[in-house]
């Protein structure tokens, strides 16, 4: 069915511009529900009405101003898809002006509205893909129904054995349907992948058997074409190959990776997870009642928190760090054992560094989900 609002408007404001006169656009009832004059709309118009029933380009002379409400002079003509009437296009105007235009001025209209039905039965059909993917991999039974169900959709569920996650970090990004559409056309990761978005931010990658260098490859380059279309950091994190009616095993392994990825920026494998599989597994709970005990404290210490964060990516050097941060070295000794004062650990210790280290790993993967 067409949509009248947005796509109603700017069906009007195009064929206006295109012959300078004032346009609107009913539906079958013959009310305008688009119109170059925003007074008219809501109003009836008796014209298009027996234009719809009739089937016919009417034409609206004086003497159907005076009988019709709602009528100015002008021309009035259906919009007919596939045999059956759905709206009506009227121009304002002298009629025998208007005529020789009256097929080019439809002709627009239909291809318009042919477009929007177009998109429509295609966003239609990508949100059953979606909604079938979510089921597959958020732990779905697997049975032969399923399996048909995904050939309906064009996909052979069988053939697939691992997922890459791949995350926009800006939460205001979206992908569009047809960005998916450009990236998929573009991509040699293999001819079989399917690219299917997930959440607003996300783009899940279903994936055959293939090689593993070649994915992280030609992965590689896609993230590159996503970053430059998207001006906004992209990262990525892939499953371990599994059987298609496990695939939701290798999805939350790809979502541990992509987890990963954020704070390294690099395409990581869950082969290549070591503390974020202990990081993932600890309780909100057991989380939270660890950080209270660690770093609580520096929470709301901001400059601190940040030299403490520098020192460890630093590999706790005290002269790359206080060249990083711009401060000189005893300058950063003090601030180091404010942070010993605050926390109750001391930089000094093995254990305690590992406890401050293993806290801010915490917050930083609380801070990426």
């Amino acid at each position: 069915m067409f949509q009248f609002d947005k796509l109603g408007q700017e069906m009007v404001k195009e064929i206006s511009n295109l012959i300078q006169q004032q346009v609107i656009l009913t539906d079958r009832r013959g009310f305008i529900q688009a119109s170059t004059e925003e007074d008219r709309i809501n109003q009836f118009h008796e014209g298009a009405l027996l234009s719809i029933r009739q089937k016919e380009v009417l034409y609206m002379g004086n003497e159907e101003v005076e009988r019709l409400q709602g009528v100015r002079k002008g021309i009035v003509l259906p919009i007919i898809i596939d045999g059956e009437p759905i709206a009506a296009l009227g121009i304002t105007g002298e009629p025998e002006k208007i005529r020789p235009q009256a097929q080019l001025i439809l002709r627009v209209a239909e291809l318009f509205i042919q477009d929007s039905m177009k998109r429509k039965q295609k966003a239609e059909k990508v949100r059953d893909l979606e909604f079938f993917v979510f089921d597959w991999l958020t732990g779905m039974r697997k049975d032969e129904r399923f399996v048909e169900r995904g050939t309906l959709l064009g996909i052979d569920v069988t053939q697939y054995r691992q997922v890459a996650v791949i995350e926009v970090m800006d939460l205001l990004e979206q992908f569009s349907i047809e960005e998916v559409d450009i990236f998929t056309s573009i991509q040699n990761i293999h001819s079989s992948m399917k690219m299917i978005r997930w959440a607003e931010n996300k783009i899940v990658l279903l994936l055959p058997e293939m090689n593993q260098e070649t994915l992280a490859h030609e992965l590689k380059f896609l993230l590159l074409h996503m970053k430059r279309r998207k001006k906004v950091k992209v990262v990525a994190g892939i499953g371990a190959p599994t059987d298609y009616f496990d695939l939701a095993k290798s999805y939350g392994q790809a979502e541990q990776a992509v987890s990963a990825s954020k704070r390294s920026g690099e395409i990581v494998f869950e082969h290549e997870l070591r503390l974020e599989v202990i990081l993932q597994s600890i309780p909100e709970a057991v989380r939270a009642d660890f950080l209270s005990r660690t770093v609580a404290p520096l929470i709301k210490e901001e400059e601190l928190m940040n030299n403490l964060k520098v020192w460890f990516s630093e590999n706790q050097s005290m002269q790359n760090t206080a060249q990083r941060l711009h401060i000189h070295k005893n300058t950063l000794s003090y601030r180091l054992q404010k942070i010993e004062q605050l926390t109750g650990l001391s930089v000094s210790s093995t254990h305690d560094v590992f406890l401050l280290y293993l806290a801010l790993s915490l917050l930083e993967e609380q801070t990426n989900k």
